[in-house]
Parts: structure tokens; C-alpha cells; sequence
């Protein structure tokens, strides 16, 4: 216990340096007044961190009435953050919240070139997940409910262009796009629905219950709730979890839009 106190003693000045970056980021220009105001920082500290925070390219010093502001060496702080990133933050708490409630394990995935890529899962949180752990795996388009719901609901030109790239694949998880009116006909039923399911696979004892997250006409991502099938069957889940599914798909989107208004 007495080692733990240096190392959060010695990361309070990165904490106090990202106070003062948000501070500025939020007012473009500001007075150590503002800053004091703003971050609670007392103004001696907060000169020390902009005077190193200067001496690192980040923050220039306008006038001593204007005050401070950043500088453009700031953005490669945010090059590796992508904007479909905003999304699986957005969703953190949503998540949770459905698992919490309705126990079954909750995960959302973005696309992935001609995949679907989970990036966040609450397997941990579930006291009912039989899965291995998908975390950062690729699922097949037209085998998850995953990929499923994001093809059915993404725009014409999008499912255009991945139907075209999954036909040309040689992978036979990819084999049914060649099967045009089997696709259609499957997709259409989704959209009807408002929900995917995973295609029946050997072995696998859950099922997935899927739908977008709708950015205007655009699928931003999608979240599934994986379920055990033979607890219920597909009518008894949508009956049960499609209503939350969706209220979560909405909360999501109406704060993946906060989020990223904020980071413009």
C-alpha cells in the first residue's frame, strides 16, 4: 500500500497538463484568470505547465492580455483516435446498462473493409456468455447478425460495393453473395424486421439479435445480444429484447452525434 502513493502522486502533473489542454481546446484562447477558473489549478502550477507545454510546441503564448492558446502540434495527439472510435465510446455505458438489465452478453462491431470488427463486448459483465472472447475479431458479413444488420441497413452504394468485393472473395464464409436472390430476399426480411440474426452455425449454442446504429442514412456501427437458442426462440427474443435493443441503438447515436459535434 505505502508504494502505491509516488506513482499516483507522479501522474497528477500528466492529469493537471490535460486539464489545461481541454480548458484551451474548449476556449481557443484564454487568460491564466480563465485557466485558474477553469481547471481550479492554482496559477503557479498552471504557469509552470504552460511553460513546458510551450517549451513542447503545444500552447503558444498570444499576448499577456490575450493569454494562451494551443497550436496545431496538438492534432497528433488526436491522429491515431479514428472517427468511428466515437462511437464505441459513446456506447460504453449503453451496453453495460442492457447487460445489467437483461444479463445476456452485448457486443458492437463497425465494418471493417468486408468484415465486421467487435470492438467492444460486455462478456465480462455477462453471467450467461458461453462465447470465446470475439474482442477485436473479424465476422463475416452475411453469417453474423453483425454484419447481417449493417449490410441491410447501410446505404445502396455502401451494400453495393461490399456485395461486389464479398462475390469476388475466394473464402467460402463468403460463398452466399454469389446466391444474388438469396441475399436480396434475406436482406429485405432484415429490413422489414428491424432486426439479424446469426445464421445457424454448428456447434454454436447462442444466437445473435442485431441492429444499427443509424448516423442519418448511414450505419455508423451495429450492437447484437448474444443469447443462448435454446432458452427461446427467435420471435420470443424479439419480443423480449428488440424494443431495448433499438432505445439503445437511438441513446447511442444521440450521443456518437454529442461526441463528435465536440471533437469538430
Amino acid at each position: 500500500m505505502p508504494r502505491s502513493q509516488p506513482a499516483i502522486e507522479g501522474v497528477q502533473p500528466v492529469l493537471r497538463s490535460l486539464a489545461v489542454l481541454e480548458a484551451l481546446n474548449a476556449a481557443g484562447t484564454a487568460t491564466l484568470t480563465r485557466l485558474h477558473a477553469e481547471t481550479g489549478l492554482p496559477k503557479p502550477t498552471l504557469v509552470r505547465l504552460l511553460d513546458t507545454m510551450i517549451a513542447g510546441g503545444y500552447v503558444r503564448r498570444v499576448s499577456r492580455t490575450a493569454g494562451y492558446t494551443l497550436t496545431e502540434r496538438v492534432l497528433r495527439l488526436s491522429s491515431g483516435f479514428r472517427h468511428g472510435d466515437l462511437v464505441v465510446e459513446a456506447a460504453r455505458p449503453f451496453l453495460s446498462a442492457l447487460t445489467a438489465e437483461h444479463k445476456w452478453p452485448v457486443a458492437l462491431a463497425t465494418l471493417d473493409r468486408d468484415a465486421m470488427l467487435v470492438r467492444i463486448s460486455t462478456r465480462q459483465e455477462s453471467p450467461f456468455s458461453t462465447d470465446t472472447d470475439w474482442l477485436n475479431r473479424r465476422l463475416p458479413m452475411l453469417l453474423s447478425a453483425l454484419g447481417r444488420a449493417y449490410l441491410a441497413f447501410c446505404p445502396d452504394e455502401e451494400r453495393r460495393l461490399l456485395l461486389a468485393m464479398l462475390k469476388s472473395s475466394k473464402a467460402a464464409i463468403n460463398a452466399q453473395a454469389r446466391d444474388e436472390k438469396y441475399v436480396s430476399s434475406m436482406l429485405a426480411g432484415i429490413r422489414k424486421r428491424g432486426y439479424a440474426t446469426t445464421a445457424p452455425m454448428r456447434g454454436d449454442a447462442s444466437m445473435g439479435l442485431a441492429v444499427a446504429i443509424m448516423e442519418g442514412e448511414k450505419a455508423a456501427a451495429c450492437i447484437t445480444m448474444r443469447y443462448i437458442g435454446s432458452t427461446m426462440s427467435e420471435a420470443e427474443a424479439a419480443t423480449r429484447y428488440l424494443a431495448p435493443m433499438r432505445q439503445a441503438a437511438a441513446a447511442i447515436a444521440a450521443a456518437h452525434e454529442r461526441m463528435s459535434i465536440n471533437a469538430a
